[in-house]
C-alpha cells in the first residue's frame, strides 16, 4: 500500500506542492468565512500581491469546484464568481461541520487538479490534497 501510494505522489512535479497549498489555503479562507461575517469573502481567499495569472487560475478553479460541488442550483446562476462563492459558502453554512468538512476537503481537491492543468486522474488530486491536508494538520 505504502509503494503505491508513494508511486502516486511521484506522478506531480515540482509546481504541485504550490498549487496543494494554494488550494489549502483557500478551503481554509472559506472555512473561516463560514464561523465569521461575510465580508468579502474573495479578497480573503485571494491576497491582492498575488500574480495575476495566479489569481486567474484560482478564479477559474473556484468557479469549476462551486458548479461541480453547487449545493443548489441558485449558485450555479449567480452571475460572478465572487457572487458564486458567496451563495456557496451561505448554502454550506447550514449544513452540518462533517458536510462541510467533505465539502471543503473535495473543493481542495478540485482546485489543485484545476491548478495542476487536470492532467491525472481526480484520485490522484485526492490522495495528494489528503496528503498536503494531513502534512499540516
Amino acid at each position: 500500500m505504502r509503494l503505491k501510494i508513494k508511486w502516486a505522489l511521484q506522478q506531480f512535479d515540482e509546481h504541485i506542492d504550490e498549487y496543494a497549498t494554494a488550494a489549502l489555503n483557500i478551503t481554509k479562507a472559506i472555512k473561516r468565512a463560514l464561523e465569521s461575517p461575510l465580508v468579502d469573502v474573495l479578497e480573503s481567499i485571494i491576497p491582492g500581491d498575488a500574480d495575476t495569472i495566479l489569481k486567474n487560475k484560482i478564479l477559474q478553479a473556484l468557479e469549476t469546484g462551486i458548479h461541480a460541488l453547487s449545493i443548489v442550483q441558485t449558485c450555479q446562476q449567480q452571475a460572478t464568481v465572487e457572487a458564486k462563492l458567496l451563495c456557496f459558502v451561505t448554502e454550506l453554512r447550514k449544513t452540518s461541520p462533517a458536510l462541510q468538512e467533505a465539502v471543503l476537503q473535495k473543493l481542495q481537491s478540485i482546485l489543485l487538479r484545476e491548478l495542476d492543468g487536470n492532467t491525472k486522474k481526480q484520485h490522484l488530486y485526492d490522495l495528494f490534497s489528503q496528503a498536503k491536508y494531513s502534512s499540516v494538520k
